[in-house]
């Protein structure tokens, strides 16, 4: 009997033991997800030493395989930069894949858009819509520096001699705002929105990306820093997510108590209404239906072919939780359409 009562001990023991490990790994990518990432690498902001390279690379391929060889070095020469300016240069790079639509330079329709592959532009400097293309630069290199120094900027730091035309005529102009902000608190890829891009979902999509890549190459990293490392980011925080999880106690339910919830009646849905986009990269794009607490959001969500479901179903997961799929489109202007014809207002 001693026995029997020693090994469902060590059994509800390890029980408890594989409920924490779990817990704590999804506290951890939760954690890794929720931030808006400031701009500026930092003691508690810096880039996690999953994301190379080569990782960032084999991302790029996956959604571009025929990707240009004289981008092979592209994402070396944004940790090179980066941290020499000390710039997030894992979310520059994800910012990039969503200004070039992963490097093809074409927009989610299929049509070429207002920047060149041979501009070396990766964040559209100087193209401010109509067709007009924006800068040029030499090479690769120096493209990816134009970049990193217009995000310096945004940043609320003044850049000497900066190599973008654009950068030197409108940094006085975005310092105005950037710099009274960044001495409040870190000017984040979230500030963006709006400015760098007229889009109000362009963190979202840079996001979105990035959430894409830590998924397919950082989790396995996450869950094993529950064996003694914290991942890259703000340490305090970190440790103290797992100084809470670690004194917690885990009871297992007894069903004799639970209480059953009384049912309650259907919250009427708002009348307001939005239209949003995001992308993951593609042609295609899905429509989805999310009920917020103030308005229904449609978003028109860029994705790959043959990845509808699982990129909707990733979206809703992030960003509109309860949401539905509501239709599938060959492109982003007639889940445009379609949006405009639910929501009519958002148009005017």
């Amino acid at each position: 009997m001693r026995h029997n009562t020693l090994a469902a001990a060590r059994g509800l023991s390890t029980w408890r033991a594989s409920l924490m490990m779990g817990m704590l790994a999804a506290g951890l990518l939760a954690f890794a997800s929720a931030q808006a990432t400031p701009i500026r690498i930092s003691a508690n902001n810096v880039v996690p030493a999953c994301v190379t390279p080569e990782r960032l690379m084999a991302f790029l391929r996956e959604r571009n395989p025929d990707l240009d060889l004289r981008y092979r070095d592209i994402a070396a020469w944004y940790k090179t930069h980066g941290e020499a300016l000390r710039v997030r240069w894992d979310y520059a790079f994800f910012q990039m894949l969503v200004e070039t639509n992963y490097l093809t330079f074409r927009r989610g329709n299929g049509k070429r858009g207002d920047v060149h592959p041979r501009q070396n532009n990766f964040a559209g400097i100087g193209a401010t819509g109509g067709g007009v293309p924006g800068e040029s630069f030499p090479d690769v290199s120096t493209g990816v520096r134009a970049q990193l120094e217009h995000l310096v900027v945004y940043s609320g730091e003044y850049v000497p001699s900066p190599v973008a035309q654009r950068t030197r005529t409108v940094q006085e102009h975005i310092l105005s705002w950037t710099a009274p902000l960044s001495r409040k608190r870190p000017v984040t890829f979230q500030d963006l929105a709006g400015k760098w891009a007229a889009d109000r979902s362009y963190w979202r999509s840079i996001s979105l990306t990035a959430k894409r890549f830590y998924d397919a190459y950082c989790r396995n990293d996450l869950i094993a820093t529950s064996n003694g490392s914290h991942p890259s980011g703000n340490a305090s925080s970190w440790s103290a997510n797992v100084a809470s999880a670690s004194m917690a106690t885990v009871v297992a339910p007894n069903p004799a108590l639970a209480v059953r919830p009384q049912p309650q009646p259907p919250r009427p849905e708002p009348t307001a209404c939005r239209v949003f986009s995001a992308s993951y990269g593609g042609k295609k794009a899905v429509l989805i239906r999310h009920v917020a607490e103030d308005a229904i959001e449609y978003t028109a969500l860029e994705v790959l072919d043959g990845f509808e479901a699982s990129m909707a179903e990733s979206y809703m997961k992030t960003y509109a939780p309860q949401g539905r799929l509501i239709g599938e489109f060959p492109s982003s202007e007639q889940a445009f359409a379609r949006a405009y014809e639910l929501c009519p207002g958002a148009g005017g």
